[in-house]
């Protein structure tokens, strides 16, 4: 997206916005705006709008294009309730008395209905003109077909893969209606296919990976690379030359400075949150009981935090009494039929993570980090992907990056990513905008638990 649609795409929300405010005000007045409150509106509006402004960069929805109009809907309501907060807390602070409480809340309704109709028509109208975006993949097949499957069937309106570019084909491939072709073959179908994008799988060699990227940009052709561990390790890397040596100081993550402002946010949340949740987590746990007679209320499970050491996590239980007894440990799935009914509801409303602030208050747990797992599974995945060790150098979190952008049936290797990336950014506004981002991602199913 350009510069310029950006900027009217900012500017056509900051108009549903305020237009809100104001037929607000002409409906709560009946057609007439009293000059003692298009004064206190006007006092506000500065305020409001700069309220607006974080809300969208927060949620990031500039760039709908290739976004899921679920996942646009979701960001819109969180920016609107947030907003709505953050209006009655700017009306007491200022002592607005003039812009009645009641204009909010009906301010709020008209502002979800003007968003949804200018974004809802604006995302139809780029996908009409723009079509999906088509890729190209570049990557041994068995990489590249499940990354071609992830785009396609999650994704059919947004992403186009086009063709595979790979090290071999196979002869019972080459008949297949997707082209095929070879690495030393990338010119020629980039200048066939003309595709948007390419992208590059991280097992591609780096010799070749280099000489195709190369290849691609001087095309003109956008890149898209999904990183290596080395990739990830450079993201906040500052150059310093070593007596003339161009090099990157990669700094390691037990050198990043995460402990005092993340564990004083950690304990700050944790306990304002506490007094609210606690008959949230009450009621949940009555529920339980009530569902499964005799069967305990809350589940507690081992899991590796921060420094491989092992920690107990708290948790409503959502599942049948031994539910694993016959198959060993095994990994939840959406729709998995071990789920009570009422486990069911908690786990879509996620109240069953609400007995972890217990376990963030003690310092086992932060509010943003990688989810701990259990330490059967992180034997196994230490085994099959390098680096997965690494994760366990920040302390793990309710919600995490591989939360708010992944999905539930997100690659572990994929999750790993996002949480390296997380471990080089760490910030106490990078803590913020997950949390805030968590919000938007409660409503969506088969975002990442």
């Amino acid at each position: 997206m350009s510069r310029w649609a950006r900027i009217t795409l900012i500017l056509g929300d900051l108009g549903c916005i305020h237009l809100g405010y104001l037929v607000a005000f002409l409906l709560r007045f009946r057609g007439s705006l009293p000059p003692e409150n298009w004064s206190a509106y006007l006092e506000l509006a500065p305020w409001l709008t700069l309220a607006a402004l974080l809300l969208l960069y927060v949620y990031g929805i500039t760039s709908p294009q290739r976004r899921r109009w679920a996942e646009i809907f979701s960001s819109l309501v969180c920016v609107v309730a947030l907003l709505l907060l953050s209006g009655l807390s700017l009306s007491y602070i200022m002592q607005t008395y003039a812009f009645p409480r009641s204009i909010f809340f009906l301010a709020a309704i008209l502002q979800l209905i003007f968003l949804a109709s200018w974004r809802r028509a604006l995302w139809s109208w780029l996908l009409r003109r723009h079509g999906p975006l088509t890729l190209l993949i570049v990557g041994p097949l068995d990489e590249a077909f499940k990354r071609r499957e992830q785009l396609e069937k999650h994704r059919p309106l947004l992403f186009q893969v086009r063709g595979i570019v790979t090290d071999t084909v196979p002869p019972d491939q080459k008949g297949d209606t997707l082209l095929l072709a070879t690495y030393e073959e990338l010119p020629l179908v980039l200048e066939r296919l003309q595709p948007e994008g390419v992208l590059f799988c991280s097992s591609v060699p780096q010799g070749e990976r280099s000489r195709l990227m190369a290849e691609a940009v001087a095309r003109g052709t956008s890149v898209f690379l999904i990183p290596r561990l080395e990739d990830l390790l450079l993201a906040g890397a500052s150059m310093e030359p070593l007596n003339g040596i161009p090099a990157f100081h990669i700094l390691g993550l037990q050198e990043m400075a995460v402990g005092g402002w993340k564990r004083l946010l950690d304990f700050a949340l944790a306990f304002l949150l506490a007094v609210p949740a606690l008959p949230v987590i009450l009621l949940g746990a009555l529920l339980v009981k009530l569902d499964s007679p005799g069967a305990p209320a809350f589940y507690v499970q081992e899991r590796v935090g921060q420094g491989g050491r092992v920690f107990r996590l708290i948790k409503l239980r959502t599942m049948v009494p031994e539910a694993e007894k016959d198959t060993g440990p095994v990994l939840a799935t959406p729709d998995d039929p071990r789920l009570t009914r009422v486990g069911r509801f908690l786990r879509a409303t996620r109240i069953d993570e609400l007995p972890q602030l217990w376990n963030v208050l003690k310092g086992d747990m932060s509010f943003v980090g990688p989810r701990p797992e259990r330490p059967f599974f992180v034997n196994q995945l230490e085994r099959e992907i390098p680096g997965y060790h690494l994760r366990h150098c920040l302390p793990p979190g309710i919600t995490g990056l591989a939360q708010v952008e992944g999905e539930y049936s997100t690659l572990p290797e994929d999750k790993l990513r996002y949480d390296l990336l997380y471990a080089r950014s760490a910030s106490l506004l990078t803590d913020l905008r997950i949390i805030l981002r968590t919000l938007s991602v409660m409503m969506l199913r088969d975002k990442a638990s």
